[in-house]
Parts: C-alpha cells; sequence; structure tokens
C-alpha cells in the first residue's frame, strides 16, 4: 500500500492521474536527446512520431526499457515490430506498458506509414489504451490515434510535427469521464556535418500548463559509435547517452536528471533483417 500510495503521489505531481504517461517519448537516442525526437526517423517513431517510420527499408524490432526515477513501480516498458512493404509503405505494431500490478498504463499501437516523395512522410497510429488500478477499483479502455507528417525540406533540414489524440477522446468508465489529454509536438532536425547533428521541438500538453522547449545534439565520435546530451524544460531534465551500431543491430543508454524526482535510466535495442 506504501507503493501504490507513492506511485500515485509521484504520478499527481508530474501531470494528473488520468491518462498521466500513455504518450511518453521512447528510445534510447531521444531520451538521450532531451526528448527531442518529432523530426527523428527510425523504428522508435512509431512511438514519437509515426512518419519517421515510412523510410525503413528492413524488418526491424526493438526492445525499451526506462527505470523512471530509479523505482520500478515507474518503469517503462515498450516492444516494437516494423514491416516495411516495396509500394506500399511501412506498417507497425508496438505494445508499451507504464508502471506495476498496483497501477499500470497500456498501450498497445497500429501503425502506418508512407513516403510521398523527398517533402512529405505521413504516419499514422491507432492506439488502444488499458488502464489498471488494482484492489478492485477497475479497470478503463478509450480509443484514439496519433498523426505525424514530416517534411525533407533540403539534405541537412528536417521538419516535423505531430498530433496526439486530435478529437479529445474519453475514458468513459471513469465517473466523470476523464478527457484524454491533446498532445501537439513541432520540431526540426539540422545536420551541421556529416557527424554532428542538432535537433529542437516544441511540446503544448493540454494537461499541462505552459509549453515544453527540447532540444539535442548527437555527434558520432567515431564510426557508428555515439555521443548525446540535451535538456528539456518544465520539467526541467538534463541528459546525455551513448549509442553504438553494427550491420544488424543497435543499442541505445542514456540517462536524466530530473529537477525534482532524481534520476532515470534507459536502454533500447533495435535489430534489423535483411532488405
Amino acid at each position: 500500500m506504501k507503493r501504490l500510495l507513492l506511485l500515485i503521489a509521484i504520478i499527481t505531481l508530474t501531470s494528473t492521474l488520468f491518462a498521466s504517461d500513455f504518450i511518453h517519448i521512447m528510445g534510447g537516442r531521444a531520451a538521450a536527446m532531451g526528448g527531442s525526437s518529432v523530426a527523428s526517423q527510425g523504428l522508435w517513431a512509431m512511438q514519437n512520431n509515426p512518419a519517421g517510420m515510412a523510410n525503413l527499408d528492413k524488418i526491424s524490432f526493438g526492445l525499451y526499457y526506462e527505470n523512471r526515477w530509479l523505482l520500478p513501480e515507474t518503469a517503462y516498458k515498450c516492444g516494437a515490430f516494423a514491416l516495411p512493404i516495396k509500394k506500399v509503405g511501412c506498417l507497425g505494431v508496438s505494445f508499451n506498458q507504464f508502471g506495476s500490478s498496483k497501477y499500470n498504463e497500456n498501450k498497445i499501437g497500429l501503425a502506418y506509414a508512407r513516403d510521398f516523395g523527398r517533402y512529405l512522410q505521413i504516419g499514422l497510429q491507432l492506439d488502444y489504451l488499458i488502464m489498471k488500478i488494482g484492489n478492485d477499483y477497475g479497470t478503463f479502455q478509450a480509443f484514439t490515434f496519433e498523426l505525424g507528417i514530416q517534411s525533407h525540406v533540403t539534405d541537412k533540414l528536417t521538419l516535423g510535427t505531430y498530433i496526439f489524440n486530435p478529437v479529445s477522446f474519453k475514458f468513459k468508465q471513469t465517473l466523470n469521464h476523464e478527457k484524454l489529454p491533446i498532445v501537439f509536438r513541432f520540431g526540426l532536425a539540422y545536420q551541421f556535418t556529416k557527424d554532428f547533428v542538432g535537433q529542437c521541438e516544441i511540446e503544448k500538453n493540454t494537461e499541462r500548463s505552459g509549453v515544453s522547449l527540447r532540444g539535442g545534439l548527437e555527434y558520432e565520435a567515431f564510426k557508428n559509435f555515439f555521443i548525446r546530451a540535451g535538456v528539456q524544460s518544465n520539467p526541467g531534465i538534463l541528459s546525455f547517452g551513448l549509442g553504438y551500431g553494427i550491420r544488424f543491430a543497435q543499442i541505445n543508454v542514456a540517462a536524466q536528471l530530473h529537477n525534482e524526482l532524481g534520476a532515470s535510466l534507459q536502454i533500447g535495442m533495435i535489430f534489423s533483417i535483411g532488405k
């Protein structure tokens, strides 16, 4: 019971109880770069901006784990699988969970992304959300969707925009029919040199006052070995991390320092098969 009360207190401190973490940024690279991800490509774009998976050309699957504030009750776990189909687009499925047996939030996503040429990539994900509260308090479900767009404006500049729950779906089973938040992100990625990239974005969440600003840098110190750092406001977070890749696998680790709640550790792995 003490752990359950602590978990609820932490969630309440950072956001409202309902629909608090269904749209958490996923992936070790994004975590290390201050959470900036709306203009990124790759498998974890399925969670952060589905348009970013449009250019995947290999079957990919990945696992991600975050030990948030070093408490197992606030851990994130995520798995994702992407299947590119020539001339059709890229299909993806994902599952992520936050919490423990006493309180947990689960999201099952079915995604599709399509490349319409250099200047336009579009991605859509349908979400089934499940919130469970222990001790027979109940299970609550909701459906919603998220939509993303990216544009490679130049060889160096990519713009990205993303919206979660644009029509404001609700948990109808709850006493007050609590609404899911609407979340909007806009940002860019810029390739300064072949081995140095910077990203920044702005996020507005209807459950929180103000906006969140995020930014990060990535430097390829030597072939396939990356050093990353980032910062985020509202809440204030500093982050850094490392990444390494070989032909069929990538591993990214990160650490974040919250200005009130302490440290979080993240690790993500991605495996690719064939062409």
